[in-house]
């Protein structure tokens, strides 16, 4: 995936040779996490069935900041290969950076309706946070 980026909301694609780089940011942690949520889920795809909205209570925990990240995206990832949704708003209830509590708001994929792209999963490998003083900024990759 060739840079594809949407800068307003706070992610973007970035080349990777074998899988899918995702770089996100975000002026607080709140945003920072929401931004990598829409950046996961766009790669699934855009059409859903519009009566199927479906709300999942989210808490996880994480030993440090990249751990309760990649838990964050494993988790949205599993309802978007279990239950077929495709994540249309994820708000932060309470967030440290070993703990998180969130509603995700999704829609599920038309039955036949395959995702965009294929993800396996969600790495460590390469993954970098970093927190200044704009905020957080990351990169992750996805295995596909």
């Amino acid at each position: 995936m060739k840079n594809q980026a949407n800068p307003d909301c706070g992610w973007r694609f970035v080349d990777h040779t074998a899988d899918i780089r995702l770089e996100v940011w975000g002026a607080s942690l709140e945003k920072f996490f929401i931004s990598a949520a829409k950046g996961l889920s766009t790669l699934f795809t855009s059409a859903a069935e519009p009566n199927s909205e479906e709300q999942i209570e989210v808490a996880l925990e994480g030993g440090e900041l990249d751990e309760l990240l990649v838990n964050w995206l494993r988790e949205i990832l599993f309802y978007c290969q279990t239950r077929r949704l495709v994540i249309t708003e994820a708000k932060i209830q309470e967030l440290s950076e070993t703990s998180l509590r969130a509603r995700l708001t999704g829609r599920k994929r038309p039955i036949g309706e395959e995702a965009t792209f294929e993800v396996k999963g969600v790495t460590y490998h390469g993954i970098s946070i970093e927190v200044h003083d704009e905020g957080y900024t990351a990169r992750i990759i996805f295995d596909i």
